[in-house]
């Protein structure tokens, strides 16, 4: 008779009360994160099993899943883990997770964003699970997580303290990744209660011990399992081999170990216990066990009876063996070796050189079957051989989803085939193009291009190939280097016999790039070739290119109803709703809509955008987050700004809009009054395309800042040295938004040259295209540098009708200021009272205070009634944003939910609701609905 190889669950009481306690709060709807640390053995599976009881015993929906070795290069792997729970179904009819992840889109096409779109897919997930009950998520053996795994589980540990989640993860100490280091990093910086789980007690070894032999255990059988150190994995195999060996002895229900000869008695180690006791399994059993340890932790049976050419059903007759023995034990729905300890101890009986040819035919046997293709390319990749002429084949058909699906793994076997010295060279250019797409999707640009170019310049064969071409297009674009990419794309257009569909493409990416560099000309003429290309060959994306660039050159000269009209053939290409996740047929027509005063209109476009990017899984989620926060910062509704600002700060960064998501929201602090100690500590403006389209912004939040530290003539030098930098460059469009601040500057420090150029750049601007806002602008710098405040009442009535609060404001403070050195008092008082009215609705405290003290010298004082500031905390002090996500809560709808009833961001709608804890004193959403008002 085998006994069973469990452990038996002692000595861990206070820590089991301890997670129970947390189940509580969690029951409650505060979320919780706990980290259990322990060697090999040590129990960590064991509590989360009794963790796994309490929980549901408080009404906790509990899912448990574990990372395992053989797929930490298969990306979302262990959360995968939960999904997989048997019994326990997605809460939608459809699951677009499990889509994203067995993807077979094209490589290259979403490979900024394919891990972001599959994280926030998996966060959505958790989210509706936590509406429908409190939650708790149990993962075991977290340092065998995936990278991918591990930023869902960061992001997780950032959200979770409003939401009804325990998250328990279980790990050993060491080695950590980087990838890990960053969760505990975050761990650490979240408070999060950690479990190290040493050695038991000696009373505790005891009980385990008394459980397996039934009887006290005597001093000197406790001085045997002494040498096991604690370890219950290690008591239990060194107990269960003295008790296989009849070397246990009861008398007077005491437990004590027999005598034995010298050099005789049982095993000494943990590996010989493990060893021992196969010797108590048929020969056959003791044959199939370590070939199948050698293969990984799981265990397939089919695959594993066509790896070994065995008959099913002796190799079922095996695993029954020793599942029955207690070496394999099912968990969800795959059979495991019981602990990595017993598969190690089993997969070193196997010869290395057996163990690679073992893998190696592992991966030859399972092209032909339903496995994963990421298991055979594990086996394939690890067997350390050439690839046969069939597994070459196999690689290149799925090469595509392999790249999405295990990207890592995708490199290493491209690495290895497209070196290999005997192939045709058809098969060759075949894998290049491969594996210099995989290096690109992994964000490995520049070996990208070092293989790519390397097949250009040392093969003959390969000068003729458009794909690779185009593929070092993609690699100077992914570097940032946009010069090198016109270059590329220049000489595949003069030097080779491109078809209209190849040449539009080239023109298309030298028309977006050379607008990029600010050499517009060039760039126009590209994109009208690119049109008619486009056209001619029926590419509707080729066309779309030409007419994005066409149109940014006039959007960005100012000629915005050309912009609008060249914006409008964009979104008539795509109507259909298809389109390209690398093309946002929105992004063009959303920023005339809002230079055009539209604000309305270019709201509704950008939240169209946001469901484009969500379903496209594009890369230019940022971009319209950005856009939106630039739209509510002009119509005066700043803490919505805030909160697109925060979501584009979290979204992923290909394009370098992070650094002006700082900068604007830093913009908002300073005019609300809460100052950077050192505004060079927000990230400065790289290179890259989103930082180059608002440049102007850091330079305005170092100027405001100096000007608020007693510097006005820094802080007009550092504005009047932007708009000369900046004036014929991306930034043109948006500009104008600086002239206010350099008007009343130059005023305020006697700069007329300064006053006038920008009196003469804003009536430029408003010749080219007169809006309400550009009106508003020019009145406004005019009326200044005339001392002119009916002009600068004009501007007030121009700035109402665009729609910008804070420009009107400051237009109204100016008309003060001039009014009181006029001595016309009385109006003076007016006007400041109507501006410090805006400014009080916006909360921009600094400019109601700036406002103030420029009119004291002329004896003007603020009255002690008015208008005060929207109140901080509490209900009235939520904007309506807030107060519809706070409505959408109570009702008990998930952020996702939220997000695609109001057409926002999943991120937009998490800051909303953070904010609206913040302001009402709340930790959990379940707080929101009991807080709600209750109307009559």
């Amino acid at each position: 008779m085998q006994e069973s190889f469990a452990t038996v669950f002692v000595g861990r009481d206070a820590e089991i009360e301890n997670l129970a306690s947390l189940a509580g709060r969690v029951a409650a709807g505060q979320g919780a994160v706990v980290l259990v640390e322990g060697e090999p053995g040590i129990g960590k599976t064991s509590l989360l099993e009794a963790a796994r009881t309490r929980f549901a015993a408080a009404g906790l929906q509990v899912r448990i899943g574990a990372a395992m070795e053989l797929q930490r290069d298969v990306p979302f792997a262990a959360v995968r883990s939960w999904l997989d729970v048997e019994g326990t179904p997605s809460v939608s009819g459809s699951d677009p997770i499990r889509a994203l992840l067995n993807s077979g889109d094209r490589a290259g096409d979403a490979a900024a964003t394919h891990e972001f779109t599959i994280a926030e897919a998996i966060l959505d997930h958790i989210d509706t699970w936590c509406v429908a009950a409190p939650v708790a998520l149990i993962m075991d053996d977290v340092h065998w997580a995936d990278a991918s795994s591990l930023l869902v589980l960061r992001r997780l540990c950032a959200l979770i303290e409003p939401l009804p989640l325990l998250l328990l993860l279980a790990a050993r100490p060491l080695p950590r990744d980087r990838a890990f280091a960053a969760l505990s990093a975050e761990l650490v910086e979240r408070r999060a209660p950690m479990i190290r789980l040493d050695a038991l007690p000696d009373s505790a070894a005891a009980t385990l011990v008394r459980h397996m032999v039934g009887a006290a255990p005597g001093p000197s059988l406790l001085r045997k399992v002494a040498g096991a150190g604690g370890n219950p994995l290690h008591i239990t195999e060194l107990v269960a081999a003295l008790l296989r060996d009849e070397a246990i002895m009861v008398v007077a229900e005491i437990a004590a170990p027999r005598k034995t000869a010298a050099g005789d008695g049982p095993a000494a180690s943990l590996a010989d216990a493990i060893a021992q006791r196969l010797e108590f399994l048929s020969r056959p059993t003791r044959d199939v066990l370590p070939m199948a340890a050698a293969l990984g932790p799981a265990i397939n049976v089919a695959e594993l009876a066509a790896v070994l050419n065995s008959p099913l059903l002796d190799v079922w007759s095996a695993v029954t063996e020793a599942m029955d023995g207690g070496l394999l034990t099912r968990v969800n729905s795959e059979l495991v070796f019981r602990h990595d300890l017993i598969r190690d101890v089993l997969a070193d009986q196997v010869p290395a050189s057996l163990r690679s040819d073992l893998l190696r035919r592992a991966g030859q046997v399972l092209q032909a079957t339903d496995a994963p293709i990421e298991r055979v390319a594990y086996y394939l990749s690890a067997g350390g051989h050439e690839l046969d002429k069939t597994s070459l084949d196999w690689l290149v058909a799925v090469a595509d989803k392999l790249i999405v699906r295990a990207p890592e793994l995708a490199v290493q076997l491209l690495n290895r085939v497209a070196t290999t010295m005997d192939l045709d060279s058809a098969m060759r250019s075949v894998l290049i193009r491969w594996q210099t797409r995989a290096l690109l999707w992994n964000g490995r640009a520049a070996e990208a291009e070092a293989v790519v170019r390397a097949a250009l310049h040392t093969r003959p064969e390969h000068s003729h190939d458009v794909e690779l071409r185009w593929l070092l297009v993609q690699v100077c674009q992914a570097q940032g280097r946009l010069a090198d990419a016109v270059v590329v794309a220049e000489t595949a257009l003069s030097t080779m016999d491109l078809d209209a569909e190849d040449a539009g493409r080239f023109l298309g990416m030298c028309g977006l790039d050379n607008f990029f560099l600010e050499r517009f000309e060039a760039a126009e003429q590209a994109g009208r070739r690119a049109v008619s290309m486009g056209q001619s060959s029926g590419n509707p994306l080729a066309t779309a290119y030409g007419l994005l660039a066409l149109g940014a050159v006039r959007y960005t000269q100012g000629h915005l109803d050309e912009a609008l009209d060249l914006s409008t053939r964009i979104l008539t290409l795509f109507e259909d709703g298809t389109g390209s996740d690398q093309f946002d047929p929105y992004v063009l027509y959303a920023h005339c809509l809002i230079e055009l005063d539209r604000l309305t209109d270019a709201e509704e476009t950008l939240k169209t955008a946001i469901g484009h990017n969500r379903r496209m899984h594009g890369v230019y989620l940022s971009p319209n987050l950005l856009a939106k926060a630039r739209l509510y910062l002009l119509d005066g509704r700043w803490d919505d700004a805030l909160a697109e600002c925060t979501a584009s700060i979290e979204a992923p960064d290909a394009l370098g809009y992070a650094p002006v998501a700082h900068s604007l929201a830093a913009l908002i602090g300073i005019h609300r009054g809460t100052f950077l100690p050192d505004p060079d500590g927000i990230p400065a403006p790289d290179e890259r395309l989103g930082s180059t389209g608002y440049a102007q912004l850091h330079p305005w939040v170092k100027a405001l800042t100096q000007e608020a530290r007693g510097h006005p003539d820094v802080a007009l030098k550092l504005l009047v040295d932007t708009h000369q930098r900046l004036a014929d460059g991306l930034t043109a469009s948006t500009l104008h938004y600086i002239f206010p601040d350099i008007a009343r500057l130059a005023v305020d420090v006697g700069d007329k040259d300064a006053a006038r150029s920008v009196v003469d750049s804003a009536e430029e601007l408003l010749a080219r295209r007169a809006t309400a806002a550009r009106k508003g602008t020019a009145l406004l710098c005019r009326g200044l540098a005339d001392h002119d405040p009916d002009t600068l009442f004009m501007a007030v009535h121009a700035f109402q009708q665009s729609g910008w609060p804070l420009y009107e404001a400051q237009a109204q403070e100016n008309a003060a200021v001039l009014l009181a050195a006029a001595g016309r008092d009385a109006d003076a008082r007016s006007a400041l009272a109507t501006a410090i009215r805006l400014y009080n609705r916006l909360g921009a405290s600094w400019d109601t205070g700036r406002a103030v003290a420029r009119v004291r010298p002329y004896g003007i004082r603020l009255g002690v009634r008015g208008p005060r500031n929207r109140p901080k905390s509490g209900w009235a002090a939520l904007t309506d944003t807030e107060r519809k996500v706070a409505a959408l809560v109570t009702e008990g709808c998930s952020n996702s939910d939220i997000a695609a009833q109001m057409f926002l961001s999943r991120r937009t709608i998490q800051s909303h609701v953070s904010n609206i804890l913040a302001k009402l004193d709340l930790r959990s959403r379940r707080e929101i609905a009991a807080a709600m008002p209750r109307t009559r």
